[in-house]
């Protein structure tokens, strides 16, 4: 009963001095974010509860000082272990994945000596942008920006992201281009998947058009903004065209605005 009693207390001051090492965050959603560094390894702790989209870094690169060793969820917590491969300066990360686009991501600086992880240096960053803060950017109408003749338009999605609809009127291709777009914090950029492209029929009427099945279904691509927040290119991959680049500019920035009728 002694040595049960002595064994008990040598766990609990354990586990004592492990919450000693360990540092705890909270993001705005109050999701929390532990970390503690355990016989020269650094160890990620995330409440993940039944979510299964993160991600970690898996430093596989031939010059980096850290290992990814372990990656799990274990009874709703996220669990990532990274142990020292050398000495230097490092930063980890793990993302969270809804779909293609990552939504959270949160990186630690440190600093390996020694054959451990000696500290956490500099300021860690959490990248959990506010789809709000990215409205004035993505609202309105926008023209493709050499002929004006291509019209995009993007609305806020109700579940997450934006949906974009690309109207080409008959004197330039006559398509249609749907797609939903959502910011990547991985990234720093929007991204897409499964966009459709349908074939307008050429047509004297001025009636609405059915539309009837994707021609084409399932690209992907990026939107990417110039510094100024005036105009986007938009790039879509399939199989038919590797690659496809449209320039748009926004429509109220425009000196004139060029019906299709």
């Amino acid at each position: 009963m002694k040595k049960y009693v002595s064994v008990m207390l040598t766990i609990a001051l354990m586990l004592c001095g492990i919450a000693a090492l360990a540092e705890g965050t909270q993001d705005e959603a109050g999701l929390e974010v532990n970390t503690l560094m355990e016989d020269g390894s650094f160890v990620i702790q995330i409440g993940a509860g039944d979510d299964l989209g993160w991600i970690a870094d898996d430093m596989a690169q031939d010059d980096s000082v850290v290992k990814l060793a372990y990656e799990d969820t274990l009874e709703g917590t996220y669990v990532v272990r990274y142990e020292p491969t050398g000495d230097g300066d490092v930063t980890v990360g793990v993302g969270h994945y809804i779909g293609i686009a990552c939504d959270k991501r949160f990186t630690w600086d440190l600093r390996v000596a020694d054959g451990a992880v000696q500290e956490v240096t500099g300021d860690s960053e959490a990248f959990s942008p506010d789809e709000a803060e990215q409205d004035p950017l993505l609202s309105g109408e926008w023209l493709e920006a050499e002929t004006q003749f291509t019209q995009m338009t993007v609305e806020k999605n109700e579940a997450r992201g934006w949906d974009v609809e690309i109207a080409a009127p008959m004197t330039h291709g006559a398509y249609i281009f749907k797609t939903t777009i959502y910011y990547d914090c991985d990234v720093n950029g929007f991204v897409y998947d499964k966009g459709k492209f349908w074939d307008v029929p050429i047509t004297d009427s001025d009636e609405a058009v059915e539309l009837g099945e994707a021609k084409l279904a399932g690209t992907t691509g990026v939107f990417a903004f110039v510094e100024d927040d005036q105009e986007v290119y938009l790039t879509w991959y399939d199989d038919h065209d590797p690659e496809t680049e449209v320039v748009f500019e926004r429509a109220d920035a425009a000196e004139e605005v060029v019906s299709a009728d």
